[in-house]
């Protein structure tokens, strides 16, 4: 089958900057005094919204502004841990889109990052050479986060067409669930942390040249 369009999750997806969340969520967590164990950390951060992920890791009610000045407190440390390494795009990337481009396929993105991040993301990646920032879908607080499926029913409406026509590339558990949720036409596990996906039996690639480019028609 030839599919029509492409959504791309972000983070540990195009942009391998899963140790840097990590690393930002630790120093996080170490201020405000809140331990998890690995498997916590698996199934309580990776791939969810900041607001599902702080309401599961802060044991009493929170308000929205609390959520908001907490979140930007975890960002800001993550921009900082990204300014001090090298930011580039997964291997592969950038040829796969210029092969999407040529066929006329359209793509997008869809993260669980907010948009402190996104405009982060298109300054220091230079992700305007490939994206229409408009049909972005971020974390904006107006729709439930992965595993839902919501972020990619979004990201398929933007792009105008059917989920089946739709290739989705995700790196999370929770979000692998949502692109299913989703009725998407197909699924690549992207392993950029050497995780563990044998609950699922989709293609794993971990370069995006290993991409099968006879799965795109010319549009």
């Amino acid at each position: 089958m030839n599919y029509k369009g492409v959504i791309f999750d972000f983070n540990g997806t195009l942009f391998w900057d899963t140790q840097y969340h990590n690393q930002a969520w630790n120093e996080f967590l170490m201020i405000h005094n809140i331990q998890l164990t690995d498997d916590q950390s698996i199934r309580k951060v990776l791939g969810r919204t900041n607001q599902d992920i702080l309401r599961g890791i802060i044991h009493r009610e929170l308000s929205e502004k609390e959520i908001s000045s907490l979140s930007m407190e975890k960002e800001l440390l993550y921009q900082k841990i990204c300014l001090k390494s090298k930011m580039e795009l997964a291997s592969g990337a950038t040829d796969l889109f210029r092969l999407l481009m040529a066929k006329k396929i359209p793509f997008t993105i869809a993260t669980a990052s907010g948009r402190e991040n996104i405009d982060f993301y298109f300054e220091h990646l230079a992700l305007g050479k490939w994206f229409n920032y408009d049909k972005v879908v971020y974390n904006d607080g107006s729709f439930r986060g992965k595993p839902h499926p919501d972020i990619f029913l979004l990201a398929v409406e933007k792009l105008k067409m059917a989920p089946k026509d739709i290739i989705v590339f995700e790196d999370s558990y929770a979000g692998i669930q949502a692109a299913e949720y989703a009725g998407v036409g197909k699924i690549f596990i992207v392993n950029s942390n050497n995780a563990d996906y044998h609950a699922w039996s989709y293609d794993i690639i971990t370069n995006f040249n290993q991409v099968d480019r006879k799965l795109f028609a010319d549009i």
